[in-house]
């Protein structure tokens, strides 16, 4: 019986080169997102905050940066940075709300690298999003889909969690129209109902408004 063997690749596939990228580019990919990243030590103080944290930080909702220190509101304040501790100092994942009320946050902290020879590690803070899509988001979408500027409303009432009347009142029509403009908007994007078409919303990517 022959015995064949497995033929001998001539050209072996190679990984790809490796490329590091520079700080300039790192930043800005940072802020082509519509989420809060902030890199801090683990004392909290601020190494970087890209576009959407530092709006966060400057609503004053719970968030601030006093100092070049990341902080919290009341209480939030000791969680936060028992939670950036943890990570910093022991690898340790957390996801917490801070404040309260419609202000409150949900934010999340993970090491950045490991904490080695008595040096802790960076940590990285990921706040939560206060909307289900951005504005870009929702006119990508709505230009997807080709939705009117009516439709396009209407579905940024429900993002808003706005029911179907307080959206007709909102717009000075009726009930009936609303309702018929949520159907026209479940059929363009292929949604059996309301709650499949917000997961559907909640699917587009965070893009940031503007990056420059």
């Amino acid at each position: 019986m022959q015995i064949l063997e497995p033929p001998v690749a001539t050209n072996p596939p190679r990984d790809p080169p490796v490329r590091h990228l520079d700080a300039s580019l790192a930043l800005a990919l940072m802020d082509a997102i519509e989420c809060g990243l902030i890199a801090c030590t683990a004392d909290a103080s601020v190494i970087h905050a890209n576009r959407a944290a530092a709006r966060e930080a400057a609503s004053g909702q719970v968030l601030h940066i006093d100092d070049a220190r990341l902080r919290a509101d009341g209480s939030s304040d000791g969680s936060l940075r028992a939670a950036i501790g943890e990570a910093a100092w022991r690898g340790v994942r957390r996801l917490l709300w801070l404040g309260e009320g419609e202000a409150r946050l949900m934010v999340a902290t993970m090491p950045i690298g490991l904490a080695t020879g008595g040096q802790a590690a960076s940590v990285l803070v990921l706040l939560g999003r206060r909307t289900l899509c951005t504005p870009l988001g929702l006119e990508m979408l709505a230009l997807r889909h080709q939705l009117t500027l009516a439709e396009k409303r209407v579905l940024n009432g429900l993002i808003d969690t706005r029911e179907p009347r307080q959206i007709a009142c909102d717009h000075g029509v009726r009930l009936s129209t609303v309702r018929t403009q949520i159907q026209a908007i479940r059929d363009k994007v292929g949604a059996r109902n309301i709650d499949e078409l917000l997961l559907r919303v909640a699917q587009v990517p965070a893009m940031a408004t503007s990056v420059t």
